[in-house]
């Protein structure tokens, strides 16, 4: 799911039902079905940490259950329980990519130079 405005955007992580890639200006842009949510990366974890919240109450519900979530900065969506699981192993990738950056960062700033023995 590419983003549709002339915005250069990087791919961060997709699942059959959304996607998430990185803003011109860094941030995170969420995209499921219709919503988008844009987010700086730091943010993203509590989103995840609500979703997964929302996702473990979908297993209890007995009927057709609406949840709402509210993300700061954007309107309050009301999403079904396919929606939240699906939202739910969304940010769950994306996480896990943001964090496997973070590694990788941190690995090539601290990795120890060799000094060449020819000098």
């Amino acid at each position: 799911m590419p983003s549709t405005s002339s915005e250069k955007t990087s791919p961060l992580f997709a699942t059959d039902h959304g996607s998430a890639e990185y803003t011109s200006q860094g941030d995170v842009r969420l995209m499921l079905g219709g919503t988008h949510w844009t987010l700086p990366p730091s943010d993203v974890p509590s989103l995840r940490s609500t979703t997964r919240s929302l996702a473990s109450e979908v297993y209890h519900c007995e009927r057709d259950c609406r949840w709402q979530l509210r993300v700061e900065g954007h309107p309050t969506v009301v999403l079904d329980s396919d929606e939240v699981l699906r939202l739910d192993a969304l940010l769950d990738g994306v996480v896990a990519m943001l964090e496997l950056g973070t590694i990788l960062e941190h690995a090539s700033i601290s990795r120890p130079t060799v000094a060449d023995p020819r000098q």
